[in-house]
């Protein structure tokens, strides 16, 4: 009796695991979802996305299936919608099967966003794309979310093949969350862009910057952002501030570095 009782859990667990993917879109965030799928056997049935080419490049690479016809979307257990935001609603409607999991990958977009009679989740990994780059998928966060509570393991577990670093979060969270990797990665990124025009200018090499890059990300591995910081807008130093803005001829730049100081300025105003 125990042996038929142990090969029906093991047959309900079977039934349950994700087993096949197909994704939706061929972007940065597609790219190197199908690399990850791929590198950690997981069969990926199918690349979707309505520009053949794009979706070709992603296929031939990694040997997968692609088309750009919605029609021909083949069956799989899991559908990853990786497309733009203004999209996922769209394409949602057209994924045919009721028996299946369908998730985006937005971090600003809730859940509710996907129409359909299937199963629904949110499959977030929170990195920035670049197809020129090779990432360690296994140290990348994925954050989920599903609509139904037995849901929640089976993503869990799909996800947990992928990364070390799997957590559960809701909507109003992950858009929180979003919102954050803005300010540390877009735009922190357009600072070093700033900063890249400025030494061009100047007829200076960028590389210059690069170890202080460097330590000012790697300083926050064990301070937090709050004791790190220096610089002439924390310790109040007016006249360096003041030569900084009449060096500046970009406009734009010259409201950002008066609006940014006068931010770090109050937030240490009482530790001067």
């Amino acid at each position: 009796m125990c042996f038929f009782v142990n090969q029906w859990y093991l047959y309900i667990y079977t039934m349950n695991q994700i087993r096949t993917v197909s994704i939706i879109g061929a972007g940065n965030v597609a790219f190197h979802l199908a690399r990850a799928f791929v590198e950690n056997t997981i069969q990926v049935n199918q690349i979707y996305n309505r520009t053949l080419q794009q979706a070709q490049k992603i296929g031939e690479a990694h040997q997968i299936k692609y088309t750009d016809k919605i029609s021909e979307l083949v069956k799989s257990d899991l559908f990853v919608i990786a497309a733009s935001d203004s999209a996922i609603t769209e394409l949602s409607l057209h994924i045919p099967f009721d028996d299946v999991m369908v998730v985006h990958t937005s971090g600003s977009i809730p859940m509710n966003a996907l129409r359909g009679d299937y199963k629904k989740g949110v499959f977030y990994p929170l990195q920035t794309f670049s197809k020129g780059r090779n990432l360690e998928y296994d140290e990348i966060p994925i954050f989920i979310e599903t609509e139904k509570s037995e849901d929640e393991k089976i993503l869990f577990q799909f996800a947990d093949r992928i990364s070390n670093h799997v957590e559960i979060i809701n909507s109003e969270q992950r858009a929180q969350l979003h919102l954050a990797a803005v300010w540390v990665c877009n735009f922190v990124n357009h600072m070093y862009y700033i900063g890249e025009k400025l030494t061009t200018d100047a007829n200076l090499p960028f590389d210059y910057l690069k170890p202080l890059i460097e330590e000012t990300a790697a300083k926050i591995k064990s301070l937090s952002p709050y004791d790190a910081q220096t610089g002439p807008a924390k310790r109040a130093d007016h006249i360096v501030m003041q030569k900084h803005l009449e060096l500046l001829q970009n406009q734009n730049f010259k409201d950002m570095y008066e609006k940014i100081s006068k931010s770090i300025a109050e937030i240490y105003k009482n530790e001067l």
